[in-house]
């Protein structure tokens, strides 16, 4: 509260509290709050009221649900007796919300609490003041809701008009404009598409942009979380993307509706763009955005269990990192309802040394290299196949809302389209893992020093390029280690 109150009011005067909210203050100046406080204050000098307490909610919306502090500070102190009266310049500035407004005829009712607006007067204390309370409430929830529908229509307009959005800071990549591209940031935002669409941690990039001292516009090193709503937007490709959220949602979609080609010029193309925004909404990397976990053993989830079962199948299943003694180990692990056989396990070390040999020495040959970027050239082939699909799901939406074809028939033309659509998804999500092998490759002896100077994550991105996964057979029991049980499932 801005002012200190007694217990009670001097010779029996009502103790007035002043509530002043303003939705929007652009300027972060508070002068609509401090227009209301002084209108108040002079209503509460024609009432004879007391002012004790002043409670400013400045550019806190009533309608949106945001938390409003001096709203229920100012509730808590009416019901502990020590607010008589409530001064406001109107209604809609108490609430917007008629459950809200229910809930101070009830403190009216039960604490004998006045309200007086300097828009009218109303008297909370009779049926007809309590009515035409209720009415005003109405009439400004259904205002705010109609002002929202017009903003939201608005900015729909604004988005396939592709123009930039109205306020806001400047985009990473962009001056401050927000449609020259600033260069040097172009070049990190390609490097960060890289190495995603190469399977990289969001993690990793940004604990290696921090020790770069690459910043985000506000001047803070990038969170993981950050960075995939950058990598993620349409914007940095040159396209309008639109997110409408509800006023119930806190957090605003990743992915919005790519609506139209946006005025300013993109990064990245389009298809690196549906590209990583594909890989960045899979639910199986939600575990790496915000606090994402290093992990602490290369291959987890690489290695399968390839001891056989009674069946005489290999096992299969994805072996972790677990210790033993203090010493590192890849274990087949026993989990109670699962396939796991849990009796095959090697040493973590010598096994990421083995593997690290393995692959190094493939990407030494001018073949493999060569059958590598001939399965990555597949992508653009899934692209076109795609686009294709997406093209002909529209057309046959067109074709039902023109009443050409019936809803029955829709559904049973989308379906196959639509599963097509998902199996191309996911293979194009893995099929731009080469990416990190550009600057890598070499001599053995190069790709062994470069290879020192990386992060597990970085090391895991150039296993994932070239091997699909690594099947560990039973050991030799004459031999101490034994390189032959383990079997390569090469990309290429």
């Amino acid at each position: 509260m801005t002012n200190s109150m007694g217990a009670k009011g001097t010779g029996g005067t009502r103790r007035a509290a002043i509530y002043c909210r303003i939705s929007q203050d652009r300027g972060g100046a508070g002068l609509g709050v401090a227009r209301q406080e002084q209108d108040c204050r002079a209503l509460c000098a024609r009432m004879g009221w007391e002012v004790v307490a002043v409670y400013p909610d400045n550019d806190v919306s009533a309608y949106s649900g945001a938390p409003r502090p001096k709203w229920q500070e100012l509730l808590a102190d009416i019901q502990r007796g020590e607010i008589d009266a409530i001064a406001v310049w109107h209604v809609d500035r108490l609430t917007r919300s008629p459950r809200e407004l229910e809930d101070v005829i009830d403190l009216a009712d039960r604490q004998g609490v006045e309200l007086a607006t300097v828009s009218g007067e109303i008297d909370l204390a009779t049926p007809t003041g309590r009515m035409v309370a209720r009415m005003l409430g109405a009439a400004a929830r259904h205002e705010a809701e109609h002002k929202a529908e017009r903003q939201k229509r608005q900015r729909r307009q604004a988005a396939e008009a592709g123009r930039i959005a109205g306020g806001g800071k400047r985009s990473f990549g962009y001056e401050d404009d927000r449609m020259t591209i600033r260069l040097s940031e172009a070049e990190v935002i390609r490097e960060g598409v890289q190495r995603v669409l190469a399977n990289e941690s969001l993690a990793s990039i940004c604990r290696d942009w921090h020790a770069r001292g690459i910043v985000s516009p506000a001047g803070k090193p990038w969170k993981p979380s950050g960075l995939r709503r950058l990598l993620a937007s349409a914007r940095i490709s040159g396209r309008r993307e639109h997110t409408p959220r509800s006023s119930w949602e806190t957090t605003r979609p990743l992915l919005g509706e790519i609506v139209a080609d946006a005025v300013w010029p993109g990064i990245i193309s389009h298809e690196q763009s549906d590209r990583v925004r594909r890989v960045l909404s899979d639910p199986a990397r939600r575990r790496n955005v915000e606090g994402a976990t290093k992990r602490s053993y290369l291959l987890s989830g690489v290695l399968r269990c390839g001891k056989p079962k009674a069946d005489g199948e290999p096992c299969g299943y994805g072996m972790v990192g677990r210790p033993r003694s203090g010493v590192p180990r890849y274990v087949c692990p026993n989990v109670p309802g699962t396939d796991a056989c849990g009796g095959s396990a090697t040493n973590a070390d010598r096994t990421d040394d083995h593997v690290r040999d393995m692959v190094l020495a493939a990407l030494e040959s001018p073949l493999f290299m060569q059958r590598l970027r001939e399965e990555d050239d597949t992508g653009n082939e899934l692209y076109d196949e795609i686009r294709e699909d997406e093209e002909e799901l529209e057309a046959l939406a067109a074709d039902m809302g023109e009443r050409r074809i019936s809803r029955k028939e829709w559904m049973i033309a989308r379906q196959p389209i639509e599963d097509r659509l998902n199996r191309n998804r996911a293979k194009l999500a893995k099929v731009s893992r080469i990416a990190v092998l550009n600057d890598f490759v070499g001599s053995f002896e190069d790709m062994q020093e470069r290879w020192q100077k990386m992060n597990n994550s970085q090391r895991r991105a150039i296993v994932s390029a070239c091997v699909r996964s690594v099947e560990v057979r039973p050991a030799n029991p004459r031999q101490r280690w034994d390189a032959d049980r383990f079997v390569f499932d090469w990309i290429a």
